[in-house]
């Protein structure tokens, strides 16, 4: 099928006032993210079942009426793996297309595995065979050849058919809104925002660290994160995070001590005078972590829900990987313990019926 390459401003309103009444638009994007915090946007696929295009936006400056065509409530879009597009859209335009769907998680209510592949499912459900080879290109180099868009438009112009045949599939199986359900979780999942403070928690083992160990972790993966963000640097690539582990553990106060422990001398000319001015900053008092697997009885909860979720799928037929993942575990002991913050996923939603008649309860 042909398709339309957009290169400046008035291509792409023409363009959108070709899909603005659409019902639903297949959507993707390709990016490199290789040493930087932030996706960069090397081209968008986009295909509304008759109208198809690949949009280049490195010269485009208005983009004002794709973006109403992204808002739009009447108009549906389909993702495939929509986690890292969703990235890629807040970053370029501070917002994400609405409403999605998510061929991936519509798949995986048919019992093909959770993270099952676009290729894979174009295979099984529309008996094409794609050519992958173009998954390493750089899109943001100039010109990108034939091959590269071709690659890039099938993206799309699969993804609308499957999209269809999957929700059809779904329909006659009772579990469609249950997939829109779990696929409007991904996006506030994604859309949820990392406060700096809170990013000595995400760092690995940290939970090994206690007193003023934890505090020096705590002030440097917050400086850590803010720099990242501020020259748009992957966080390994400012300070390795085994690295900060081991300076907020032995807390150094030298540059040779810092190099000891494993800050690079690059790093040292750049930031090792920085760490050590915030490691003689005063340590805030903060409580121990505590893993959410070292709460009472998190075994026992963690087998019973086990237990409950195969019985549900050797009735339902649903994947057992998505009714029940470890974070959906984790997510219910903790809110079991604590008690705070909004209801587990098992009790709200497609999955509260499903586990509530197992007694499962507030």
């Amino acid at each position: 099928m042909s398709y339309q390459y957009i290169v400046n401003n008035k291509q792409l309103i023409d363009y959108c006032s070709k899909i603005g009444n659409s019902t639903a638009l297949a959507l993707d994007t390709e990016f490199v993210r290789t040493r930087t915090f932030y996706p960069h946007l090397g081209l968008l696929q986009v295909f509304n079942g008759e109208h198809a295009a690949l949009i280049d936006p490195i010269n485009i400056t208005d983009w004002h009426a794709f973006l109403s065509i992204l808002s739009n409530p009447n108009i549906e879009k389909y993702f495939h793996s929509c986690s890292e597009d969703l990235e890629v859209f807040f970053h370029k335009f501070g917002s994400i297309p609405t409403p999605i769907i998510d061929s991936q998680i519509l798949a995986s209510f048919l019992d093909n595995p959770l993270s099952s592949g676009y290729a894979n499912l174009v295979n099984k459900y529309l008996q094409v065979e794609l050519d992958k080879s173009e998954t390493r290109t750089d899109w943001l180099k100039r010109p990108l050849t034939d091959k590269q868009c071709e690659y890039a438009i099938n993206d799309v112009l699969y993804l609308y058919p499957l999209v269809n045949i999957l929700k059809a599939q779904l329909t006659s199986k009772g579990y469609l809104e249950a997939a829109y359900q779990e696929s409007q979780m991904v996006v506030t999942r994604k859309c949820e925002t990392i406060d700096p403070n809170d990013a000595y928690l995400n760092i690995k083992n940290s939970w090994q660290l206690k007193g003023r160990s934890l505090g020096q972790l705590y002030k440097l993966a917050s400086w850590r994160y803010k720099l990242a963000k501020e020259q748009d640097l992957a966080l390994n690539f400012v300070v390795h995070e085994k690295t900060l582990w081991n300076i907020a553990r032995y807390s150094p106060s030298s540059l040779a001590q810092l190099g000891n422990l494993g800050l690079k001398g690059k790093e040292i000319r750049l930031y090792g005078q920085k760490i050590l001015n915030i490691l003689s900053e005063p340590v805030p008092a903060l409580p121990p972590i505590c893993r959410v697997t070292s709460y009472p009885n998190y075994k026992k909860t963690s087998d019973e829900l086990k237990l409950i979720a195969q019985d549900i799928c050797s009735h339902s037929g649903l994947n057992q990987d998505l009714l029940l993942s470890r974070r959906l575990i984790n997510q219910y002991v903790k809110w079991q313990v604590d008690k705070n913050g909004s209801q587990p996923e098992l009790l709200s939603g497609w999955r509260e019926p499903l586990f509530r008649q197992y007694g499962l309860s507030l």
